[in-house]
């Protein structure tokens, strides 16, 4: 593979001509991400291997050193990623093919990492109890007209501290903090179970509005859950004016095996081996 790797670094597109196999470390479950490497290895002809690492993966990549068999790693959320590319197990990869298709806010300055999806954190509303235009920010989660009518999951889950660090980004830490403390004073119930739950909570007549992820609501409008999302609407709020937080996944670079060339490690992918810049080929 020592050929491919190196083929890579040096932006070639003749990959599949040397590498067999890629071994993907991901933090998604592989049956998730399993239509993707089907695609690629019907395209390029190279098989993938892909272990799903729930936990510690930073600490294992670290441990394997140089022994790692992992080329390319998934991640969920930028946080995951920095941490990966932070300890040093990732090494820059220049692509034209990736430069192309991804655009430069979407991947690390310094070419450690790829970002290859985004999603976003919305408002989910009740259609009776909430009029349209009510939610139309995230501050105004944190107005007292909201007690008791909010649900959400905990705030130390990665998605929620991800919309709080967007919030400090935008406000400030302060003014993160009086909003955090805002929206904890709205709550209708302590924190508990996912975002679907949390819209079940909705449906349920226990809050009128909650904070979940955008693709939650197609798994909802599947008939197989009886049409929970039909019943509820969502908004996509922004920070007054400035957008609205989205978290990426996608794909750096890493040097867990140097002696072979390139790898990386993003947002949600990184790569540390070979095959990255096909993997990512054709992608949108």
């Amino acid at each position: 593979m020592k050929r491919a790797l190196l083929a890579l670094v040096l932006g070639t597109t003749a990959l599949p001509a040397f590498a067999e196999e890629v071994n993907i470390y991901s933090h998604r479950q592989p049956e998730l991400i399993q239509p993707l490497m089907d695609a690629f290895t019907a395209e390029t002809g190279i098989t993938t291997n892909v272990a799903f690492v729930d936990k510690g993966m930073v600490e294992r990549l670290v441990a394997e050193g140089d022994r790692s068999p992992a080329d390319l790693v998934l991640t969920v959320d930028i946080a995951r990623l920095t941490q990966i590319v932070d300890a040093g197990v990732t090494q820059a990869v220049q692509s034209d093919v990736l430069d192309a298709n991804i655009p430069a806010e979407f991947r690390d300055a310094n070419d450690q990492w790829f970002g290859l999806t985004a999603r976003a954190r919305i408002v989910y509303a009740s259609k009776d109890r909430v009029a349209d235009g009510e939610v139309t920010t995230y501050e105004d989660l944190a107005d007292p007209k909201w007690k008791g009518r909010i649900c959400t999951r905990s705030g130390t889950n990665d998605y929620n501290v991800a919309l709080l660090s967007a919030y400090i980004a935008h406000h400030g830490a302060e003014a993160a903090k009086t909003w955090a403390e805002g929206l904890k004073a709205n709550l209708a119930r302590k924190p508990d179970g996912g975002d679907r739950d949390q819209v079940k909570a909705i449906w349920a007549g226990e809050c009128d509005i909650s904070l979940g992820n955008t693709y939650y609501m197609g798994q909802m409008l599947d008939p197989g859950t009886e049409g929970l999302g039909r019943q509820r609407a969502h908004r996509l709020p922004d920070l007054r004016g400035r957008g609205h937080p989205h978290e990426r996944f996608g794909r750096g670079d890493d040097q867990i095996r140097p002696e072979q060339g390139c790898g990386a490690e993003a947002d949600g992918m990184a790569v540390l081996g070979c095959g990255a810049e096909d993997l990512c080929r054709n992608q949108p």
